[in-house]
């Protein structure tokens, strides 16, 4: 079986955020934080390399939206993501500078040395919970899908 990629855990469930900022209240301030920033998204229109980087810089580096980074949008996929993302700028990161690329939750860390059988166990336990998005992020982001997941897996 193949080790899956690292970046495979902020693809599920629509997307994880839990990078995304901190310290978040609630669902329904988080679910708030996304809409007012997707509405700032589609006002900006940007289009070009420098229409995205002023709607990056629109605000202070950590100035968070119930603490959710503002620059964190509901994408047309109808996924979480960054629009700044180099997935969707040719491999260029227009995020550099404004946040910590290079950031991995704790999940991800332990996730990157698990034998490819755990890795694809812990994807299947995800599923199963049948989290949205918000939950799914809320529970990477401290942990606790990882930690019950220890519990139950045993290696052979």
């Amino acid at each position: 079986m193949e080790k899956l990629p690292l970046t495979i855990l902020c693809q599920q469930n629509g997307g994880c955020m839990g990078c995304c900022g901190h310290d978040y209240p609630s669902a329904e301030k988080i679910n708030e934080a996304i809409t007012l920033n997707t509405n700032e998204f589609h006002r900006a229109n940007p289009q070009t390399k420098q229409e995205f980087l002023a709607f990056r810089n629109r605000t202070e580096l950590y100035n968070l939206r119930f603490g959710v980074c503002r620059n964190l949008i509901l994408l047309p996929s109808g996924r979480l993501g960054c629009p700044l993302h180099p997935f969707l700028h040719n491999g260029k990161d227009l995020r550099e500078g404004h946040c910590d690329i290079n950031y991995l939750c704790k999940t991800a860390k332990k996730f990157s040395v698990w034998k490819p059988e755990k890795q694809h166990a812990f994807l299947n336990f995800i599923k199963s919970k049948n989290l949205n998005n918000i939950e799914y992020s809320l529970q990477i982001d401290n942990d606790s899908l990882m930690n019950e997941f220890e519990i139950i897996f045993i290696e052979t």
